[in-house]
């Protein structure tokens, strides 16, 4: 019989250096960690579909001090742990109205991979 790996929730960010992007990571799942992406692109490269896809804008840009426009990455970013700094990165911050699209958009993911089990 095989042994699940109990998933436990995070609120963290994070940087990925396969996606070289600061990631929001939601949820710790054994040695891999979900998360959303956060960049300054309005699209989204998808090699598997071939195709672009638009990012979903942020009215106030999550890194302290700064205003350039920024936005969610299309997708949820699955990656092992190794690929993800090691320290959680303190200067990030949603705004409150961004912070309940974010959660949206996690807990719509969440809701697909139920319903696909």
């Amino acid at each position: 019989m095989k042994i699940k790996n109990k998933r436990k929730s995070k609120n963290e960010f994070r940087y990925n250096y396969t996606h070289k992007h600061m990631n929001y990571v939601f949820e710790e799942d054994g040695k891999k960690y979900h998360s959303v992406g956060i960049t300054h692109d309005r699209t989204t490269w998808d090699s598997r579909k071939r195709k672009r896809h638009k990012n979903m804008p942020l009215q106030q840009n999550p890194q302290k001090n700064k205003n350039e426009p920024s936005y969610i990455r299309y997708g949820i970013i699955t990656d092992k742990k190794e690929n993800y700094s090691k320290r959680v990165a303190t200067n990030f911050n949603f705004s409150s109205d961004d912070f309940k699209n974010v959660k949206s958009k996690i807990r719509n993911y969440k809701n697909k991979r139920r319903k696909n089990k």
